[in-house]
């Protein structure tokens, strides 16, 4: 049986929450196959391929990151445009990862799921180091540990689909997620995408944030990358924070001074040291954002 694993992962932070389901489904049952997908790559891949085919699996693992408390713009629009004969009736686990609060990305993504027919059993849920651009604050101010696996149910989530891929009785699922929720995300979530980008002289012409871009909006020029369609930025910040020369900023340079972020195993613990100025600072930070998303 081919499990197609199908990840939403701008800093890496999702895609290693995935390999760690994978690791755990092989572990439990070692006939299964597994085929991981980069969502960001594959809306690529769609937007610069006249005949692109959505791949077709016996099952699904699908997982994406937190953007303004729900799952980001670029997931929903894979989904929206995915044939729903590719996903209806199949098995899904999916998973999700956060940095501050986990919202409702995980009741949004089965919700999406269930519309198009298909199957989602559980959702696997972690915190990751929070890696906002806009924070601010200097990165190294909010890279504090976090505790692996923070979901308790981890285990017996991925033990659960296995169980049921093998049994072939899928339960009815329901989720609590009010479906009216989904044109306030993705209204609120187009309002940010704000920022427009600008390349700096520093570019060497590589070419990761053409390969990486999910709307397809950049190119090489002359030996350097360009911009073009901005009104079609999903603003996953996939080009800033994958540039290997921190050439890619916005046009009012906020981002200039900012550090990427990638994920590194030194960010998870087994047990997180109690950091209360951490906490009360991401606190307040948090309800800075919130004001200035119901502006």
């Amino acid at each position: 049986m081919k499990i197609g694993v199908l990840i939403g992962s701008i800093t890496g932070n999702t895609e290693h929450l995935g390999n760690q389901i994978i690791k755990k489904l092989q572990d439990l049952d070692g006939t299964l196959k597994f085929d991981t997908l980069m969502i960001n790559q594959e809306m690529n891949k769609m937007n610069t391929t006249e005949q692109y085919e959505y791949p077709n699996y016996d099952a699904y693992v699908v997982g994406t990151y937190t953007d303004f408390l729900s799952i980001p713009i670029l997931v929903r629009q894979y989904f929206e445009k995915m044939p729903p004969t590719h996903i209806k009736n199949k098995l899904v686990l999916t998973f999700s990862t956060h940095g501050f609060t986990t919202g409702h990305t995980g009741q949004a993504l089965q919700q999406l799921l269930i519309s198009m027919g298909a199957k989602p059993i559980s959702h696997i849920v972690t915190k990751y180091p929070d890696n906002y651009v806009h924070l601010p604050f200097i990165l190294p101010l909010y890279l504090k540990k976090v505790q692996k696996n923070s979901d308790p149910e981890f285990d017996s989530k991925c033990i659960q689909f296995v169980n049921t891929l093998k049994s072939g009785k899928f339960p009815e699922i329901t989720t609590k997620y009010n479906s009216k929720n989904v044109s306030k995300d993705v209204q609120r979530q187009k309002k940010q995408v704000k920022d427009h980008f600008i390349v700096q002289d520093s570019c060497v012409g590589c070419g990761t944030c053409v390969e990486n871009c999910p709307s397809a909006i950049i190119s090489l020029k002359d030996g350097k990358a360009v911009f073009t369609e901005q009104d079609k930025c999903v603003g996953c910040y996939a080009c800033f924070q994958k540039c290997p020369v921190n050439a890619v900023v916005d046009e009012k340079k906020t981002l200039v001074n900012k550090l990427q972020y990638k994920y590194d195993n030194s960010y998870i613990v087994e047990k997180p040291k109690s950091n209360f100025m951490f906490k009360a600072i991401i606190f307040v930070t948090f309800m800075m954002l919130t004001v200035m998303l119901l502006k």
